[in-house]
């Protein structure tokens, strides 16, 4: 009953993860493409970010009924936070961030279902590109102008060495923003795991942001934003990544399902 307890509890206040049956192959690929370097401890998946994966669980009808799921699911993975060294430590704020986007980039690769207390995230269409080595600011412009549909400018924001690509005039999709590598040393908001050794070398980040939430984006958008983002990636060496922090090969991998 103790352990029944805990569990029940977890599922009821943590973000989960539930499916009509154990994705299990599904899953070891995900959590390894989300995470390279992953390790299994017992019940758990520690990344290298600070965040757990607990499971399988397996959902009992006492489950459904005292953590308030949905009917119709067999299964269940949760996540939490883990305490880590100085080196790495983060804010529990930004972990729990994290876990509740690992979440929801679970459910829309294995085809789960979200469960999560809190409040709802408002997630818009975005994409990342992480790599060692920069790029001068004309040939960004060269490579990423053809997806906005217009020239872009670079004009300076308050942080050392950062800017922002707006339009000449009118609106565009999305909006980049550059970091430098000295950003990435900072742990408020480190590289994310999926990006392997990179990680390492304190890399520049392009961000390349939308309004359109996540839910709503169509294939067009999609297209637009991976393949600018996959094409700087292609001109830098670097990898992409998505809003949940999983890494992205091709545009599809963007669209909501």
């Amino acid at each position: 009953m103790g352990l029944f307890s805990n569990e029940a509890k977890r599922l009821a206040s943590r973000p989960a993860v539930l499916f009509a049956a154990d994705p299990v192959d599904g899953m070891a690929d995900a959590v390894t493409r989300y995470d390279p370097g992953v390790r299994v401890r017992g019940d758990r998946f520690v990344f290298n970010n600070g965040v757990l994966l607990y499971g399988p669980v397996e959902i009992t009808p006492e489950m459904v009924t005292k953590a308030g799921l949905p009917g119709g699911m067999t299964v269940a993975y949760y996540a939490s936070t883990a305490v880590q060294g100085k080196a790495e430590r983060r804010p529990d704020d930004d972990k729990w961030q994290d876990a509740g986007r690992l979440i929801r980039g679970l459910a829309t690769r294995l085809g789960g279902t979200v469960h999560d207390p809190r409040p709802p995230m408002e997630l818009t269409l975005e994409a990342s590109v992480y790599s060692g080595q920069s790029l001068p600011v004309p040939d960004v412009i060269e490579v990423l102008s053809p997806f906005a549909g217009q020239q872009l400018e670079a004009g300076p924001i308050q942080a050392r060495g950062a800017y922002a690509l707006r339009p000449v005039e009118g609106d565009v999709l999305f909006l980049t923003l550059y970091w430098p590598p000295w950003v990435a040393g900072m742990n408020v908001e480190p590289p994310p795991p999926a990006i392997g050794e990179l990680r390492r070398q304190k890399p520049c980040q392009w961000e390349l942001h939308t309004s359109v939430p996540v839910q709503d984006a169509g294939p067009e958008d999609c297209q637009t934003v991976g393949g600018a983002a996959l094409a700087l990636s292609a001109r830098t060496g670097g990898v992409v990544t998505d809003v949940y922090r999983f890494p992205v090969t091709r545009s599809e991998d963007l669209l909501p399902r």
